[in-house]
Parts: structure tokens; C-alpha cells; sequence
């Protein structure tokens, strides 16, 4: 299973996703987590 998480906060996904089931998950790779920053798609000064 693939999941996309889109947020312009990264940082606050990455420890949450490396504990408990979520991250038996991964190593077992039953899951894929990519998570994608919004502010890497801006154009403006957001960027």
C-alpha cells in the first residue's frame, strides 16, 4: 500500500511515522509513507 500525505509542515509527520504499528509496517514493507511538501510546488516566496 502506497500513501501520499501532502502537508507544509514535514517535519511534524516524520517521528510520529517511525513508532508503533505504523512502523512495523514499513520495515515488514506492508506500506510505502511519502510524504511531499507543498512548499516545494510554489512560486512565489513561499517556496
Amino acid at each position: 500500500m502506497r500513501i501520499d500525505v501532502l502537508t507544509v509542515l514535514p517535519e511534524l509527520l516524520h517521528s510520529p511515522l517511525n513508532w508503533s504499528i505504523v512502523k512495523r509496517a514499513r520495515d515488514k514493507g506492508l506500506v510505502e509513507i511519502n510524504i511531499v511538501n507543498l512548499h516545494d510546488y510554489a512560486t512565489d516566496r513561499y517556496r
